[in-house]
């Protein structure tokens, strides 16, 4: 069985023999699928078949429309999303689940790790570096906000799909997004301000990064099977 990554790299290499009008429409095509909550394997796989059907349109000198059998191609991506996710279950879902909570824990792990350490490394160098993670209230905070985020961006770019944007939406769309990331910033920074930092507990960072790897891997063979 094709592992997922190949099936993303090998869509990536096809997708650049479709025609400039088409990439466009396959581009919104992948990104709405992709941010539609599917199973990873699910999403690039149907996929695929959409890129062949595509190419053979392209082939055949008929439009993606006739190829489809509808001109809302929105709408088909939204029904296909729908067919998909009522066949799931949390079961079903759970390895994914398991995959992106390592790759979480391990990211963040890291990041932190620097972060705690970056001033006292430019201070006194390696003398008085930690490898423990404190797990406290502002690092717990940070957490809260970074999944409501994700999601946000995730139905933003989802509704941005399959819009032919003008000039005046794109300087829009721009400032949009340079407005909602300060607005992140300036919570982020409030939080670590004027947050208390009560410290619940400490590990051992290496402890949580082999965790993080584990379980991302783990979460990985099984959504693959």
């Amino acid at each position: 069985m094709i592992k997922t990554s190949a099936l993303i790299k090998q869509l990536n290499k096809s997708a650049k023999n479709l025609s400039l009008e088409n990439k466009k429409i396959f581009d919104d095509m992948v990104l709405y699928i992709r941010t539609s909550n599917l199973k990873a394997r699910d999403a690039e796989e149907f996929l695929q078949q959409i890129l062949d059907s595509f190419l053979n349109a392209e082939h055949q000198g008929v439009s993606i429309e006739y190829m489809l059998g509808t001109s809302d191609i929105k709408n088909y991506c939204k029904e296909i999303v729908i067919t998909y996710k009522s066949s799931y279950n949390y079961i079903s879902r759970c390895s994914e689940y398991i995959m992106y909570a390592g790759m979480f824990i391990a990211i963040i792990s890291f990041i932190t790790m620097i972060a705690q350490n970056f001033t006292a490394f430019i201070i006194n160098g390696t003398k008085n570096l930690s490898f423990y993670l404190n797990v406290d209230l502002e690092l717990i905070s940070q957490f809260l906000i970074l999944v409501p985020i994700i999601i946000i961006l995730m139905t933003y770019f989802r509704n941005s799909c399959f819009k032919e944007n003008t000039k005046r939406d794109k300087v829009k769309a721009f400032f949009i997004e340079w407005i909602f990331w300060i607005i992140v910033i300036c919570i982020m920074v409030a939080f670590s301000m004027f947050v208390d930092n009560i410290l619940f507990f400490r590990l051992n960072i290496g402890i949580v990064l082999i965790i993080g790897i584990i379980l991302y891997f783990i979460g990985n063979y099984a959504s693959e099977r």
